[in-house]
């Protein structure tokens, strides 16, 4: 068309229509275009405008007016635009707001008829334009690493609920995947929680989605999380950011402001458009498939609501916890492949009720800790026990944190000490630098188990003993097939939830399903259970190649770890899967060795008595050795899959709590 300033009428006045009204207003003072004015329904719709701006009002929609002008910029309710669109398209140039239509035969319509008309039809996909998502997608072309993962949340105050289609006003999220990846997803499953939807997505090259969208709440949210396997890209979209984190620290913050708004942007890029074919713009085809994604995998439903079928594979204490909360609102059962319950990580512990005091270099492991104490507390203070001396030193060489530092970090923390040593019979004085003494409890663990077996039997969550799951799949329909061995016969089970609480044995569950592997350091540990004629005493030298032993719920009967000596095998699998000779590396036991290097500690241990040695293998997140954290991790997978890496026991409370807020 001649290079002439485009004639574009606006159609449609309301909460986003007049920011379309003031971008375009400003674009005309620009000299960009011009407003040939606005079409609105009604007489009080003409009154407030034309109190507020000198453009034309109109009321009727007709084709003389539509002769008078090049373009048209619809910015109506979504069930108008198939009748708009198909209206105007014939006359002028359109511009719609997303959703192109309400359905996919409608959007299919529209994308045949502007292939076929001489004018442009662009949709109002706004996320193309936002400075973060084209930044963001420039990234990932350059580097040419695809994520494993992806996270959206895309929510709204639950105040601004107009009570529309979720998936249909909530679309962008589908928009920007189909920007940044230029895929469509091959499944999909919608996890419909009322006014909040959590949609699943798999894309071609092992790629998964996460969206939570929809309103609640009184907080808006946009933001991108894309996990690959060295580090995490975080993209705040409300504050034009992205923050890049390498082994949990921010390794770089790209600014991504822009003086121009999207909606700027989107309508100069229309304006453009209507000029040159070589202009790209989201046209009707991505409108069209865009709504294709977000009706596709859509189910009727009928009859009244079920019980959620929830299954639980694990029954250590973050698999119990998860069925105590789960059971007053879901059918709940609990595979343990063990003839009981706390049978392996559960029991094979040092069971210290952790204050914070054992990770001076990982604030964010402390504040899990203090997030979770009260909680576990509530449910468990019978099985605490107290009023015993616990003492923490530091190293006077080779530690990882200095005395000082240790003392701040319990101060900043508010951890209560006074510094104080026991003994020179407990702790070698001269190797240490300062020595703390507080009355940090431990756990009786019969105490705890039985307390968790009373509220398992009075939730009425069924507990499946030497009951092994071998493998899992999704059906079309969402639901979960998990294939179980009991007594040598095996058959397969469905359900509708299914939380995977394995511990090291984390990544076998994404495996089975297809879900991106979390990188897993493993550990054979070798627990040392001694004897002492001693009352109840805790020490612990930080930290670094050192040791610590905890007193247990019998008296004399304490737990031995040399931080070094008591770790038979320590790596990351490739796979992420724990091998099958796993635990041949502990036919070798090192005690003597674990008991010699305490002893340069803790000069008492000449005097114990070896009772028995314990293998725990522990799974912990990879690459953490600079702070040594140890949080519980709640991942959500989606198609109503869970995985929970337990950082420690306090934690499996507000973990269980959690879990049960997002199936719930």
């Amino acid at each position: 068309m001649p290079m002439k300033k485009p004639r574009i009428l606006l159609i449609g006045a309301g909460r986003f229509g007049i920011k379309h009204l003031e971008t375009l207003i400003g674009l005309g003072e620009k000299g960009v275009l011009v407003v040939a004015g606005v079409v609105v329904r009604t007489v009080t719709e003409e009154q407030r405008l034309k109190k507020k701006y000198r453009l034309p009002i109109y009321h009727a929609l007709d084709p003389p007016l539509l002769d008078g002008v090049d373009a048209v910029d619809i910015a109506t309710p979504p069930n108008t635009h198939f009748s708009l669109v198909s209206q105007c398209l014939p006359r002028v140039n359109v511009f719609v707001e997303k959703p192109l239509a309400s359905t996919v035969h409608e959007t299919a319509m529209l994308k045949k008829r502007a292939a076929e008309s001489p004018h442009i039809l662009m949709v109002g996909h706004i996320f193309r334009f936002n400075p973060t998502i084209i930044r963001l997608r420039k990234l990932l072309r350059s580097i040419k690493e695809r994520p494993s993962s992806v996270q959206i949340e895309f929510i709204n105050p639950a105040a601004t609920d107009t009570g529309r289609d979720v998936e249909l006003e909530m679309l962008h999220p589908f928009d920007m995947l189909d920007y940044v990846f230029d895929a469509m997803p091959t499944r999909k499953n919608v996890d419909d929680k009322g006014r909040m939807h959590v949609v699943s997505l798999v894309y071609k090259r092992g790629i998964h989605a996460l969206l939570k969208i929809g309103w609640s709440g009184k907080e808006k949210k946009r933001i991108v999380t894309l996990q690959f396997p060295s580090k995490t890209m975080v993209c705040d979209l409300e504050k034009n950011a992205i923050h890049i984190y390498k082994n949990g620290s921010v390794a770089e913050r790209i600014d991504c402001s822009d003086p121009m708004s999207p909606l700027e942007a989107e309508l100069r890029t229309f304006v453009r458009a209507m000029r040159s074919k070589k202009v790209e713009y989201p046209d009707a085809d991505v409108g069209h498939r865009i709504v294709r994604v977000a009706t596709m995998g859509r189910k009727s439903v009928s009859g009244a609501p079920t019980k959620r079928k929830v299954a639980i594979i694990g029954g250590g204490i973050f698999g119990t916890n998860c069925a105590i909360e789960l059971a007053p609102y879901c059918d709940v059962t609990i595979f343990e492949k063990n003839g009981d319950i706390f049978s392996e990580a559960s029991k094979i512990n040092q069971y210290r009720h952790h204050w914070g005091y054992h990770y001076p270099r990982s604030q964010k492991t402390v504040d899990d800790i203090f997030s979770a104490i009260n909680e576990f507390e509530q449910r468990y203070a019978k099985a605490i026990i107290r009023k015993f001396p616990t003492y923490y030193s530091v190293a006077k060489k080779g530690s990882k944190v200095g005395a000082d530092a240790y003392l701040n970090f319990c101060d900043r923390n508010n951890l209560p000490y006074v510094i104080e040593y026991p003994s020179e019979n407990f702790l070698n004085r001269e190797k240490t630098d300062v020595c703390i003494k507080t009355f940090e409890p431990i756990y009786d663990y019969k105490k705890l188990k039985r307390i968790t077996e009373q509220l398992l039997k009075r939730s009425k969550a069924t507990l499946r003993r030497n009951t092994e799951v071998l493998d899992a799949r999704i059906l079309p329909s969402g639901q979960k097939v998990i294939r179980v061995r009991k007594d040598g016969a095996v058959h397969e089970e469905q359900f509708d939830s299914v939380i995977n609480a394995t511990y090291a044995r984390y990544n076998n569950f994404c495996k089975w399903l297809g879900f991106p592997r979390k990188p897993l350091r493993l550990d054979l540990v070798e627990v040392l259970w001694v004897k002492l004629n001693i009352p109840r005493i805790s020490l612990a030298v930080m930290d670094g190649k050192f040791t610590n032993i905890v007193p247990t719920h019998d008296d004399g009967v304490f737990t031995l770890v040399h931080i070094k000596e008591s770790v038979l095998r320590r790596f990351v699998p490739k796979d992420g899967l724990v091998p099958k000779n796993i635990f041949l590396s502990a036919k070798r036991s090192r005690a003597k060795k674990i008991i010699d290097r305490s002893m340069e500690w803790f000069p008492f241990l000449k005097n114990l008595k070896l009772l028995r040695i314990h293998y725990v293998l522990r799974g912990v997140n990879a690459y953490r050795e600079h702070d040594d954290a140890r949080t519980s991790d709640v991942t959500e997978h989606g198609f109503g899959c869970f995985s929970i890496l337990g950082g420690k026991i306090i934690n499996s409370v507000s973990v269980a709590k959690e879990i049960t807020r997002l199936i719930t």
